[in-house]
């Protein structure tokens, strides 16, 4: 068994040496401070929601214009005998998945379908003139075939239809309705034409009042939401759902020329993806004129938000900005770091003069040394340097996640059938450097628990045991408990106890800690499963032959640092001598769990 243990231990750490081979080096670049955009001249204004409904057919929602003359659909016969194949046709802009159903005169669903990157197809539409020339117009288009003639036949004899595409998230509604539409026969051929014998009042609701039909919507927060609803002379409506995402302009400077900003930001991303580079998975730029500095983010559900910024003065420019060395570290569990940085030459680097957290300084020619203190566990937080350059006076940052290396779990576990309640305290240890070693393969990657399982009832026909498992565990990736999923293997050494005698177990086991699906949110934040087993045990007066643990655990976040843990789980356990009752028990499980 030892063996067996000491295999995994190598296989773990050849598979850590391995992916760093593999992925690029962290350390492969010089870091660098960002200009952060609120600090250095560019004051950012709030997000807005705008809408402007131009006239009996168009209506525009930030920078898309949706012209409802294009939604409507066509009927022609399908390459099968008897059937038909519906073509529909709607702006894009808002809306290219979901759900698209076809409504009667009593709105009562004909039609339904679901609608996907894989069967919307995306085309441009014709370009904007004049002022609206930079709105996005694109139309989608889907076919449907092989539908029933019966339905084309029912569709005939109604007054009036309509057709919808909608698409429903946690936060999110979006609306889409044509105007009122009928079929009619022209020339043996089934056209589809605009009811128009009667005018809808044209009407603009935000959040449930009656506004005119232009306006702005400034959204300070993520909190605040617009419900916006819309219809025309023509009868075609929408209604929209959505709240801004929140977005960090981490840095901003100016073009060697000085025509142009270019920023580099975190969160909501631009509408306009093909003028976006993307850096990172989370990190973007992109290049705005420094004299109409405006980009339209995505707000949620891809709904767009305009996004204004006023140059206040001098802006940075890159070539005065300063860097930290490529060993310089982002993530960690330590209150205090050391960096080593470098400046331009001409450029000043000073710490700022009321941080006393911060400390500066300088080595040899444009070098220096920085210290930082005071780092706030659980967050992530952002560090000052003062930097003066070109008779000017900015600000850049660098970017700190302090982890919680330690975590308590409290609770209780109902074994089902035996009826044997547990007390259960656990206590994990994650490490920054497994075994003090600097690496890809250790670092943020090794942890070690201790848990303690006390019977609290006793049954005569069931072994009287207490369980305390040590065990050492790796991430596959590297991360922080309860932020960063990951899947990982155990090695569990087990102590197991009875009345006078006590046997130790060792096994392997493995977790996958991943946040939930979208359906479970609203019960659980994390979802973590375990499997432990035990292939045998030592022991002078009784052994544990095999065992198995298994749990399926959900957290529940109620504060910064704390979780409701719950969940449920199956164990056996087989004995040599064996037990009077020896049967697979089903456990509840509930409790909570610090992060510290």
């Amino acid at each position: 068994m030892s063996k067996c243990l000491l295999a995994l231990l190598s296989l773990m750490t050849a598979y850590s040496i391995q992916a760093q081979a593999q992925a690029p080096s962290r350390t492969s670049k010089l870091k660098p401070l960002y200009f952060q955009a609120d600090k250095n001249n560019l004051q950012v204004l709030p997000q807005r929601f705008e809408y402007t409904l131009i006239d009996e057919d168009r209506l525009k929602i930030g920078d898309i214009l949706i012209d409802t003359t294009q939604i409507t659909f066509q009927i022609e016969p399908s390459t099968q005998k008897g059937l038909y194949r519906i073509r529909f046709t709607w702006p894009a802009g808002l809306v290219n998945e979901g759900e698209l159903s076809v409504k009667n005169n009593s709105g009562k669903a004909i039609f339904t379908t679901v609608l996907s990157k894989e069967n919307v197809t995306i085309t441009d539409g014709v370009p904007a003139t004049g002022e609206d020339e930079h709105l996005r117009s694109q139309v989608a288009t889907f076919s449907a075939d092989e539908v029933e003639a019966s339905l084309v036949d029912d569709m005939k004899y109604f007054p009036f239809m309509s057709f919808c595409i909608y698409r429903e998230s946690e936060e999110t509604r979006i609306y889409m309705c044509s105007k009122e539409l009928y079929l009619s026969s022209q020339q043996g051929q089934m056209v589809v034409k605009t009811r128009s014998s009667t005018k809808k009042a044209a009407q603009v609701e935000i959040n449930g009042k009656i506004v005119g039909n232009q306006g702005i919507i400034y959204l300070n927060d993520r909190s605040e939401n617009v419900a916006f609803k819309a219809q025309t002379q023509t009868g075609a409506f929408f209604e929209i759902e959505t709240r801004k995402k929140d977005v960090d302009f981490k840095d901003a400077v100016v073009s060697d020329d000085g025509s142009r900003i270019i920023l580099t930001a975190s969160g909501a991303e631009p509408v306009d993806e093909k003028k976006v580079k993307k850096l990172s998975e989370t990190d973007w730029q992109i290049s705005l004129s420094k004299n109409r500095p405006v980009l339209y983010l995505k707000g949620d559900g891809d709904i767009p938000m305009r996004q204004e910024f006023y140059v206040r003065g001098e802006l940075p420019k890159a070539k005065n900005r300063p860097y930290l060395s490529q060993k310089s570290v982002s993530r960690t569990y330590a209150s205090k770091l050391s960096f080593t940085g470098i400046s331009p030459e001409g450029v000043q680097v000073r710490s700022p003069e009321n941080d006393g957290t911060s400390q500066l300084e300088p080595l040899k020619k444009n070098q220096f040394q920085w210290k930082v203190s005071g780092i706030p566990a659980g967050v992530e937080t952002r560090r000052y340097l003062n930097v003066q350059a070109d008779g000017q006076n900015f600000v850049a940052g660098y970017d700190v996640f302090r982890g919680q290396p330690f975590g308590l779990g409290v609770g209780a576990s109902y074994q089902t059938p035996s009826g044997i309640a547990f007390g259960a305290l656990e206590f994990q240890w994650w490490f920054e450097n497994f075994l003090m070693i600097n690496a890809d393969w250790s670092r943020f990657k090794w942890g070690l628990s201790v848990e303690r399982l006390q019977h609290f009832t006793e049954k005569d026909d069931v072994a009287k045991v207490d369980f305390t498992t040590l065990e050492l565990k790796w991430r596959a990736h590297e991360g922080f408990n309860l932020i960063d999923a990951t899947w990982g293997l155990t090695l569990p050494l087990q102590m197991v106890q009875g009345e006078n005698a006590s046997a130790t177990a060792y096994g392997l086991g493995a977790f996958w800690l991943k946040k939930p699906n979208r359906w479970m949110k609203p019960f659980m934040h994390w979802t973590e499963y375990k499997l432990q087993y035990f292939a045998g045990s030592s022991g002078s007066d009784f052994k544990v032959s095999s065992a198995y643990n298994l749990k399926a655990l959900a957290y529940w976040q109620f504060n910064a640092d704390w979780y409701l843990r719950y969940g449920l789980g199956l164990s056996d356990y087989k004995y040599d001598p064996a037990a009077a009752k020896e049967e697979m028990q089903i456990d509840l499980n509930a409790g909570i769990f610090w992060k510290f």
